[in-house]
């Protein structure tokens, strides 16, 4: 009796072979080499037959150009998880729910900001150093330039600016939320929330690549523990209650970025019972 090959319709070859590419990426850190992918390892990877790959793919260029723009949009980190790492939101409400005495005065609700933006910044670099998902996304926006097609690199570069828009997005919502909690407004109304959490994402990025470096050359390049020093040594800052508190390098810029952004409002009516 003979046995007949499973027969996979077509969009499932497809999403399997994109699967299989990005698992592969991840597993040999293939973000800036994706290009010497080898088709076959792919193949078997998805188990799809190899008959209706080349049919959707008859060259590998094909198959890479789709496989970026899948890694850069539905396969990117931001549809993984959620687009700010849901810790950074934890660490924020217990901030606020543990200290909800400190919402009355305007001494109180600067010591908030000030240990909401240590902890929450200092949590956010650690998760985007830490994760292979950001550095793909990174190598991508690096590698642009490079794809072949100009239709590939215009799908690519739509679906990294919609990440990035999304990532920006719920970065204001939490600022709205806690500019109506701790009464801050802008500085200057020509300088809008948009343009500060686009200043602050960045720095707290380029920040969190440079560590990804270092820690990559830490035991083979001299410098490398110097600067990790710098990255990452604690800066003494303010703390809850008047108590220094150590701080990271990205905290304590973020924290210089919201201050030239935004300031008390006199006009804010603390809650009378937080």
């Amino acid at each position: 009796m003979v046995v007949r090959p499973e027969r996979v319709p077509a969009e499932e070859v497809r999403q399997r072979m994109l699967e299989a590419g990005r698992e592969l990426v991840f597993e040999t850190g293939a973000a800036l080499t994706i290009e010497h992918l080898h088709l076959e390892e792919v193949i078997q990877r998805a188990r799809v037959p190899r008959s209706s790959v080349y049919r959707m793919w008859p060259y590998k260029e094909g198959y890479i150009d789709d496989l970026l723009c899948y890694l850069a949009g539905p396969g990117s980190w931001f549809n993984d998880d959620a687009v700010f790492d849901p810790e950074t939101y934890a660490v924020v409400e217990r901030v606020l729910s543990d200290n909800k005495h400190l919402l009355a005065t305007a001494d109180g609700r600067r010591a908030l900001l000030c240990e909401v933006i240590r902890l929450a910044t200092a949590r956010n670099y650690q998760a985007l150093s830490e994760s292979p998902a950001w550095r793909l996304h990174t190598a991508l926006v690096a590698t642009l330039g490079s794809t072949r097609s100009d239709e590939a690199r215009r799908k690519i570069a739509d679906a990294l600016e919609d990440a990035q828009s999304r990532s920006r997005s719920s970065m204001l919502t939490l600022f709205g939320y806690l500019a109506g909690l701790l009464g801050l407004r802008m500085r200057d109304p020509a300088r809008s929330p948009e343009q500060m959490i686009l200043a602050g994402g960045l720095l707290v990025q380029s920040l969190a690549l440079r560590n990804v470096q270092v820690q990559a050359t830490l035991t083979d390049t001299p410098g490398a523990a110097y600067v990790d020093g710098l990255l990452n040594a604690p800066i003494q800052g303010p703390g809850l209650d008047g108590r220094p508190a150590p701080w990271s390098l990205a905290a304590f810029c973020y924290l210089a970025v919201v201050d030239s952004f935004a300031e008390p409002d006199p006009d804010f009516v603390p809650p009378q019972a937080p």
